[in-house]
C-alpha cells in the first residue's frame, strides 16, 4: 500500500499545479480546495504559478505535513524551515510558513504561530493563504487574549471567503468583540452567524445574543430569548441554564421576586444540573427559604457533600423525610465521603423501612456494591443482591442481581456457590434471556474445578459443548464470527494471535481503486462512461465545501460533521458513496471514508459480515487498512507486537481517527484515559512536559499505546488476552480473570465478567484474522 502521506489540499495544491511529478495515491495526499460551481457561487482564491520549484523543497513539505498530521512537531518544524530556506519559488515558501505556523498552533505556542502567518500578510499580499493565514492568527490572537485584533482577522478571512463558513466564523468574531467589551457589534456578529447556512442548531449562537443583550441592557430581549430556548429544548440541563440566566437578568433590572421564581424553578425540577446549584446560591444569598430536602439534593447532585449532609440531616431530623428520600440520599452522601460502614446501614435502614419506595431496589444494589467495591467484603455483597431475590423474587432486577452474586462468590473463589447460583437463574427464570450464558458460566466453573462430569450437562443444557466437536459446530454456524476462527486454530494448532511468519502491505491501493470503480459501474448497472474518479456532482455541495475548508484549517470535528452529514444524505447512491469514500480517505478523514465504502457494499446487498469480504480487495484493503503504518511498524518492532495486531487494536480503538473522545474520556487513536496516558509517559520520560491534549496527537498516541499494551502483556505472562483485557478494562481486573483461568486462553475469555471486554477481545481477535487473511494470505 503506498504510504498514506497526511497533507493540507491548501498547502500542496497550488505547487502541485505546476509540478506533476508526484505519484498519486488513495490516503491523505494532496488534494485541492474544492472549486465552486454556478451552483454555490462561493468564490475560491486563484494564484499565479510560476515554474516548478526544485523538488527537494517540495518533499521537504510534504514530509513537513506528514509529520503535522502524525503531531510530531519538531519534524514538521525541521521539515517546514528546510522547505522555506530551500524553496526558490512564492508559492512553495509561502506553503513552508503555512506548515510553520500550523505547527505551532498546534503545539500550543500560539506568539510562535504569529511570526510566519504575519511574514504570510506583508511579504505575500497576493497568496491565496491570505485568509486562512488571517483565520488563523485570529484563533491565536484570541488564545493571547488579544481580542480586537481577533476580530479584525476574522473579518478579513469573512470578506475574502465570503458564504463558505460564516456561521462558524461569525460566532467566532463574536466572542472577540464580545470579550473586548464590543457589545453591539458583537451582537451582530451572533445574530450572522444564527441566520448563515449550517448543519445542527443555533443554541449557542442563540444564548451568546441574549447574553449580549443582557450586557448592552436589553434585559427584556434577552428575558424573551431565553425563554424561547426554555420551550424549545427538551434537555433538562439546558432548561435549567436558561432558568438560571432568565434569574440572572431579573436581578439586573431589580425584579428579585421573578429571579427568585426562575432559580427556584431550577432547584425544584433539575437538581442535577449544576445551574441548579448556581440558583440555589443565589436563593441562600438572596434569604429565600428553600426546603432542606432541595438543598441537599442539589448539593448532593453538584458533589457539595458537606453541606449535603447537613440539609438532609436538617430534614431528617424535622421529622419531614416521610417517603425515606433524605435517608436514601443521606446514605449516598456517606458513600461519596468515604463513611462506608455508616452508608452500610443507612441502605440497610432505608431498606427495611421504605420498601414501596421507588429507590428501594437500587438501594439494595448500592449497599451491596459499597460492601464489594468499598470495602472489599465480596462475600457480604453477594448476600445482599441475595437477599434481594429471596425477598422479592418477582422484580425485575432479581435476574441481574443473581448473576452479580454469582460473579461475586467467583471472585471470592466460592466457585461452587457460584455454580449454584448461576444454575438458579435457569432454574427460577428460565425464561430470563441471560439464562444460557448463567448456565454457560456455571459451566466454565466447574470446568475449572475440574468437576467435567458436571460441567457437561449444564454446557448440553446452554446449548455449548466443551469438546473439539463444538469448535466444528460453531465453525460451520459462524463462519466468519469469533468462534468459528477460534475453532479453525484449534484444529490447525494454531496458537490464539500467532503471528505470521510473513506479511506484506505494500498494496497497490490505486490500481485496485480503478477495478474497484469497474466493479461499481457494472454492479449497479450505471453506464460504463460513469466518471467515479473525481467528485463528479459532489464537488459543488455545500457539504464538500465546507468540510474541505474545516478540514484544511485544521478543524477535524467540524469537518467529520459536514461530512457525515453528505454521507448520510448520499447513502442510497452507490457511486456517490464510492465518491465521498474516496475522497475522504484521500484526505485522511479515514472512520467516514471507511463507513461511506462499507455502504457502497451494503448497496450491493453484501451486508452481512462474510460475504462482503467477497468484494474486490480494494474495499477490503480501505476497511482494514494499514493506516498510520509508518508510526505503527516501528512502534510494534521496538514492543515486540506484531504490526498487524496493533492495526487491528487501532482499528477497534478508534477506527484510525485520531481526534476523537470516548464518554469514558479516553482519547486519541489509541483511545488512551489520561491518567494511563500520564502514567506511560512519566515512566518514559517521554513526551517531556506530557499534557493531556498530547494523547490527540498519533505519534504520542501510538507509541504510548503500545507501550502499555506491551507492558500488560508483560506483566500477564504474555498473555495477549490478558494484556487486550487490561488494556480495556484496566490492569487489576486483568490479573483476578488471570488467576481465574490460569494459562487456558479459553477459558480466560469465558472468565471475564464484563460484557464489553469480553466483545473487545473477540472483536480483535476477528479484525487480527481479517488482517491476516488480507495481508498474509499463505500464513
Amino acid at each position: 500500500m503506498k504510504r498514506m502521506r497526511a497533507t493540507f489540499g491548501l498547502v500542496l495544491s497550488f505547487a502541485l499545479a505546476a509540478c506533476s511529478a508526484l505519484p498519486s495515491s488513495i490516503g491523505p495526499t494532496a488534494t485541492s480546495i474544492v472549486t465552486a460551481t454556478s451552483e454555490t457561487s462561493i468564490p475560491v482564491a486563484t494564484a499565479s504559478f510560476t515554474p516548478a520549484p526544485p523538488i527537494s523543497a517540495l518533499t521537504r513539505i510534504q514530509s513537513g505535513e506528514q509529520a503535522l498530521f502524525n503531531g510530531d512537531y519538531e519534524q514538521a518544524r525541521t521539515e517546514f524551515a528546510s522547505a522555506f530556506r530551500d524553496g526558490s519559488s512564492p508559492q512553495i515558501q509561502v506553503a513552508a510558513l503555512w506548515g510553520q505556523a500550523r505547527t505551532e498552533f498546534a503545539d500550543g505556542r500560539y506568539d510562535a504561530a504569529l511570526i510566519p502567518l504575519q511574514k504570510i500578510n506583508i511579504e505575500y499580499p497576493d497568496s491565496a493563504f491570505i485568509p486562512y493565514a488571517n483565520f488563523l492568527m485570529g484563533k491565536a490572537n484570541y488564545e493571547l487574549g488579544r481580542f480586537q485584533e481577533a476580530a479584525a482577522n476574522y473579518s478579513i478571512y469573512l470578506e475574502l471567503r465570503p458564504g463558505v463558513l460564516d456561521a462558524y466564523v461569525q460566532e467566532l468574531r463574536g466572542d472577540a468583540l464580545y470579550d473586548n467589551g464590543d457589545f453591539p457589534p458583537a451582537l451582530e456578529a451572533y445574530n450572522a452567524a444564527v441566520v448563515a447556512p449550517q448543519i445542527g442548531d443555533t443554541l449557542t449562537a442563540e444564548i451568546k445574543i441574549a447574553q449580549t443583550r443582557t450586557e448592552i441592557g436589553d434585559y427584556a430581549s434577552a428575558i424573551s430569548t431565553y425563554d424561547a430556548i426554555f420551550n424549545r429544548t427538551g434537555n433538562d440541563y439546558v432548561k435549567a441554564q436558561m432558568d438560571y440566566l432568565i434569574g440572572l437578568a431579573h436581578q439586573e433590572v431589580e425584579q428579585g421576586d421573578l429571579a427568585n421564581e426562575r432559580f427556584m424553578h431550577a432547584v425544584l425540577n433539575y437538581p442535577l444540573s449544576y445551574y441548579s446549584y448556581l440558583g440555589l446560591i443565589e436563593l441562600v444569598n438572596a434569604g429565600v427559604p428553600v426546603n432542606d430536602l432541595d438543598r441537599g439534593l442539589v448539593d448532593y447532585f453538584s458533589g457539595q457533600y458537606d453541606v449535603a449532609l447537613a440539609a438532609l440531616e436538617r430534614h431528617i431530623k424535622a421529622g419531614l423525610d416521610t417517603d425515606g428520600t433524605a435517608r436514601y440520599y443521606r446514605a449516598l452522601t456517606h458513600q461519596e465521603l468515604q463513611n462506608y460502614e455508616i452508608a452500610i446501614q443507612g441502605f440497610s435502614d432505608f431498606i427495611a423501612n421504605y420498601p414501596n419506595h421507588a429507590r428501594w431496589a437500587e438501594a439494595w444494589s448500592d449497599k451491596a456494591y459499597t460492601q464489594w467495591f468499598y470495602v472489599g467484603d465480596y462475600q457480604k455483597g453477594a448476600k445482599t443482591y441475595l437477599d434481594f431475590v429471596d425477598a422479592a423474587p418477582t422484580q425485575p432486577e432479581a435476574v441481574d442481581y443473581l448473576m452479580i452474586a454469582a460473579r461475586l462468590l467467583e471472585r471470592n473463589n466460592r466457585l461452587e456457590e457460584a455454580s449454584q447460583v448461576w444454575q438458579r437463574v435457569a432454574n427460577e427464570y428460565p425464561d430470563s434471556p441471560q439464562t444460557s450464558l448463567a448456565l454457560f458460566l456455571a459451566g466454565i466453573v466447574q470446568y475449572r474445578r475440574g468437576d467435567y462430569h458436571i460441567a457437561l450437562p449444564i454446557f448440553n443444557r446452554s446449548l455449548i459443548l466443551s469438546t473439539q466437536i463444538a469448535w466444528q459446530q460453531a465453525e460451520s454456524s459462524d463462519p466468519s464470527g469469533y468462534y468459528s476462527e477460534r475453532a479453525r486454530e484449534l484444529i490447525i494448532g494454531r496458537a490464539p494471535f500467532e503471528p505470521p511468519t510473513s506479511y506484506n502491505i505494500d498494496i497497490d491501493l490505486e490500481s485496485e481503486r480503478q477495478d474497484a470503480a469497474s466493479w461499481v459501474r457494472l454492479t449497479f448497472d450505471l453506464p460504463p462512461e460513469t466518471d467515479l474518479d473525481g467528485l463528479g456532482p459532489l464537488a459543488g455541495d455545500i457539504r464538500i465545501v465546507r468540510g474541505t475548508e474545516f478540514w484544511e484549517l485544521g478543524l477535524y470535528s467540524e469537518a467529520r460533521q459536514e461530512f457525515e452529514n453528505l454521507r448520510e444524505f448520499v447513502n442510497t447512491s452507490p457511486e456517490n458513496s464510492f465518491r465521498l469514500a474516496n475522497y475522504l480517505l484521500k484526505i485522511g478523514l479515514y472512520r467516514p471514508g471507511i463507513f461511506a465504502a462499507r455502504q457502497v457494499l451494503t448497496l450491493a446487498g453484501l451486508d452481512e459480515h462474510a460475504s462482503s469480504l467477497t468484494a474486490p480487495a480494494y474495499f477490503n484493503h480501505v476497511r482494514y487498512g494499514t493506516y498510520y503504518a509508518d508510526l505503527i511498524l516501528p512502534n510494534a518492532e521496538a514492543q515486540s507486537l506484531h504490526p498487524l495486531f496493533l492495526f487491528s487494536v487501532m482499528r477497534q480503538e478508534s477506527l484510525f481517527e485520531g481526534f476523537i473522545r470516548s464518554n469514558a474520556g479516553a482519547r486519541g487513536l489509541m483511545q488512551i484515559i489520561p491518567s494511563t496516558g500520564a502514567s506511560i509517559a512519566k515512566s518514559i520520560g517521554w513526551p517531556v512536559a506530557f499534557e493531556i491534549e498530547d494523547l490527540y496527537r498519533p505519534n504520542v498516541s501510538v507509541r504510548l499505546g503500545a507501550q502499555y499494551m506491551a507492558a500488560n502483556q508483560k506483566h500477564l505472562d504474555g498473555d495477549l488476552y490478558a494484556a487486550l483485557a487490561a488494556y480495556n478494562a484496566g490492569p487489576g481486573n486483568a490479573a483476578v480473570w488471570k488467576d481465574l483461568a490460569g494459562d487456558d486462553q479459553d477459558l480466560f475469555l469465558e472468565t471475564v465478567r464484563f460484557q464489553e471486554t469480553r466483545n473487545y477481545i473477540r472483536y480483535i481477535y476477528e479484525i487480527f484474522e481479517i488482517y491476516r487473511t488480507l495481508y498474509s494470505p499463505v500464513n
